[in-house]
């Protein structure tokens, strides 16, 4: 007879008498309590999988309030020829607000594709938001010389993501068409000042893309940032789309000549050196540490085209998947009112027009994405995605239980 599969750790944590007459020396494990009474009992050795497709609550709502921008970014979806950008509609804000409250929501993040910004009055829905208890994260271009009140708004996030991949004006000018170093720096200047003053200490981080372009001077930036008090980078890779022409087009870092690349990995581990010196702290896609750390015996690297756009990524092993548990804790709301658990994610998995947040989130859709990531069956958008880092499925299912507990103890 096969032997029956036991979880300990699942079964300790389930049935916390027997845990209790672990401690107390009553029996020598919780499998020892199992073959003398918990079998005859009826009690549980694994956890049912199905307990790990659903989701008590929605940690992050990410809100797209526009997806049209005030800039061009040579490499941006925004650029591409095809791209329309919208607003979200904004009547049925309270009633969101209502069931993103029901939902738990802790954060909720102001951005999408496009830029926040732009939208007349978004400071007032955010400072709604605000009063209402959310903690609010933004990734903002900086691109437009903010109002005062729109200072006053910001100074109460927080996490504020600026999005600027170099220091040299004249690079930045060409790639991301529109922008001004000296009105973003002078934003920063603004928003730093009138936080100080008030007490209050929004977390800046600079998030950078990082290309064939970018790359050669991401210690400038990192060591101008650091000059302005900023110790917070995030480090993107990047994800090519159709080339654009007769504009200065950036390609994935890994086209750079081999003494090239190999410069461009010394410059950064020096800036990231730095930052940690400087006590800050940084995040990398897994994909563009992968390159910078690239040795013989590396992962192999894949690229592969994904609806419009080209993207590298590292191959799971079978016994692999993602480390991701964004589809158990993010709705991200597009300004067409459709949900996806991700902004890396290409699919729709519903729409908020018709249904709420929770019928969405606890929907056959995002049950089948959560399944996919268990079993490591993973789809295309979850193969190639260069934001989650691999991990063993075993690993992450107990992960992904110990966050579900601590969730429904939270709710």
């Amino acid at each position: 007879m096969a032997a029956i599969p036991f979880d300990e750790e699942f079964y300790l944590h389930t049935y916390r008498d027997v845990a209790e007459a672990v401690r107390s020396g009553m029996f020598g494990s919780g499998h020892e309590h199992y073959l003398r009474f918990g079998a005859n009992e009826g009690r549980k050795t694994v956890r049912p999988a199905e307990d790990l497709l659903a989701s008590p609550t929605t940690d992050t709502v990410f809100l797209e309030l526009t997806s049209r921008c005030n800039l061009r970014c040579t490499y941006c979806a925004v650029s591409q020829p095809t791209y329309h950008g919208i607003d979200l509609p904004l009547k049925g804000f309270d009633n969101f607000l209502e069931q993103m409250r029901a939902r738990g929501v802790r954060t909720v993040v102001m951005n999408g594709h496009g830029e926040s910004t732009i939208i007349k009055e978004w400071e007032v829905y955010a400072d709604r938001l605000a009063d209402a208890g959310f903690r609010l994260h933004m990734t903002t271009n900086l691109a437009k010389r903010l109002k005062p009140s729109e200072i006053a708004t910001l100074s109460r996030f927080e996490r504020i993501l600026v999005s600027i991949d170099t220091i040299d004006p004249v690079l930045l000018a060409k790639l991301r068409r529109g922008a001004s170093l000296d009105t973003i720096l002078a934003n920063i200047d603004a928003m730093q000042e009138f936080a100080a003053a008030r007490r209050r200490n929004p977390e800046i981080f600079i998030s950078c893309t990082v290309g064939d372009l970018s790359a050669p001077g991401i210690l400038d930036l990192v060591e101008a940032c650091l000059g302005r008090r900023i110790r917070l980078f995030r480090f993107g890779d990047l994800a090519e789309y159709t080339p654009i022409e007769e504009v200065t087009w950036m390609r994935h870092v890994s086209h750079l000549p081999a003494e090239a690349l190999d410069i461009v990995r010394t410059r950064f581990r020096t800036a990231l050196a730095r930052i940690e010196a400087e006590g800050g702290s940084f995040e990398i896609d897994s994909t563009l540490l992968s390159l910078l750390d690239r040795r013989e015996d590396a992962v192999a690297e894949r690229e592969t085209r994904i609806s419009d756009k080209t993207v590298h990524y590292v191959d799971a092993a079978p016994d692999q998947t993602r480390d991701c548990l964004d589809p158990w804790r993010i709705a991200f709301v597009q300004a067409d009112a459709s949900v996806r658990p991700c902004c890396f994610f290409e699919e729709k998995l519903g729409t908020l027009m018709t249904d709420s947040l929770l019928d969405v989130v606890e929907g056959d859709a995002f049950h089948t994405l959560r399944r996919e990531l268990v079993t490591g069956a993973l789809r295309p958008n979850c193969r190639s995605c260069s934001a989650r880092g691999l991990i063993n499925r075993a690993a992450f299912e107990r992960k992904l239980a110990a966050y579900l507990d601590g969730e429904r103890q939270r709710v």
